[in-house]
């Protein structure tokens, strides 16, 4: 392996780590898991724009949308397939199930959170409607997944310390 290739610098760590944590990725599970992770955006993207929830749009325009919603999965899967031989058996150097399914879990839970903090990030000063508490996901239909987050934390606080308050008072 070349030492200036991004492979190499991932397997020197993950021999630093293995004596400490006992396992270490390979770099064709991380590759995996971009994989997973770029289509899923472009999935939840395209998911967002058809069910109306605009708060977890990236852009407003429903024509940007639907493009980036397919040109990252179909980016993802041609770099994925195109740049290197990922087409392995598990026992010739390719992913076994349990590794597959890691990589998938978090790769999935790891798009969650860029759609959810980007999108707010990126709508913070478009969206400022009333949120309803307890709207659930209609909420984001009109602000932000930060912003519906915060309102309902903050009335549930406030409704839990009135709800318990009777129970600690004399």
């Amino acid at each position: 392996m070349e030492p200036f290739s991004f492979d190499y610098y991932i397997l020197a760590v993950c021999e630093r780590l293995s004596g400490v944590a006992g396992y270490c990725v390979k770099p064709f599970s991380f590759d995996y898991y971009m994989l997973v992770t770029v289509s899923a955006v472009g999935a939840l993207q395209l998911a967002a724009m058809r069910g109306g929830l605009r708060g977890l749009l990236f852009f407003q325009s429903p024509r940007a949308t639907a493009l980036l919603g397919f040109a990252l999965p179909v980016a993802a899967a041609l770099w994925f397939f195109i740049t290197k031989d990922r087409k392995l058996s598990d026992h010739m150097g390719g992913l076994s199930s349990n590794e597959i399914a890691f990589a998938f879990f978090a790769g999935v839970v790891t798009a969650w959170v860029v759609t959810m903090a980007l999108s707010s990030v990126l709508n913070h000063n478009a969206r400022r409607e009333h949120v309803e508490t307890g709207a659930g996901l209609k909420s984001l239909a009109a602000t932000t997944y930060l912003r519906a987050l915060v309102h309902n934390v903050r009335y549930w606080w406030r409704e839990c310390r009135r709800q318990i308050g009777p129970y600690f008072s004399g």
